[in-house]
């Protein structure tokens, strides 16, 4: 990853000594949505990233980003599948999930106008997860129990894919809107048993809606 990083600042460099392509920065924010086995006991939650991007020609941008996303155990759910399965407990804990994804991404636009610019996008890069769990297990009768506590990181690789649209403001200002299908690989997800936890591989899928705007330096 730190090669390609080079790679990428050695690319924007070159085009601002010989003017070659336009490049600037990106900010942008929204809402993920988990999906699979994510989306069991866990709710929408919200992110953002910013970064560097190159265009290498009228149609193919390649960026550079950086950013953080979090999501906040469903309690309710949790506790409404426990009932089910016959355990009249109930959970009282925090389980909380966030990221920091660094990823390099290439945009293909395609019919780009005046005024929309539309694209898709493919990208690719590592994620570093934080994942707790702590609080307690409270049974119909009898004394709480504390849930084993859990404080994990991890650095697991992704691949994300999805389109989007740029909108023109001005000269140097576009609008940004897009939406990712993200595939954070090799992970695990908790199934939470009466007062503890066993750990399931799987992969973290998350959909996210993200606006924003692109800055260009020309």
């Amino acid at each position: 990853m730190k090669n390609y990083i080079i790679i990428f600042c050695l690319m924007i460099f070159t085009g601002s000594v010989y003017g070659q392509a336009d490049y600037g920065f990106t900010l942008k924010g929204g809402v993920n949505f988990p999906v699979g086995d994510f989306v069991k006991y866990y709710n929408a939650g919200l992110g953002g990233f910013g970064g560097l991007f190159y265009n290498i020609n009228s149609t193919t941008r390649i960026s550079l980003t950086i950013g953080y996303n979090s999501w906040a155990l469903d309690l309710d759910a949790l506790n409404k599948d426990l009932n089910n399965s016959g355990n009249p407990g109930k959970y009282d804990i925090e389980a909380p999930i966030s990221t920091i994804p660094i990823l390099i991404n290439v945009k293909f636009f395609w019919r780009k106008n005046k005024k929309f610019h539309p694209y898709a996008v493919l990208e690719g890069g590592v994620y570093k997860t934080s994942k707790q769990v702590y609080g307690k297990f409270i049974p119909q009768d009898g004394e709480s129990l504390q849930v084993t506590p859990r404080d994990v990181s991890t650095t697991d690789g992704s691949f994300n894919f999805g389109v989007g649209f740029e909108y023109p403001l001005n000269e140097t200002l576009t609008l940004d809107v897009s939406s990712r299908y993200h595939l954070v690989l090799n992970q695990d997800v908790y199934n939470l048993g009466d007062a503890g936890y066993g750990t399931t591989y799987s992969t973290n899928n998350f959909i996210s809606i993200f606006a924003g705007i692109n800055v260009f330096f020309q």
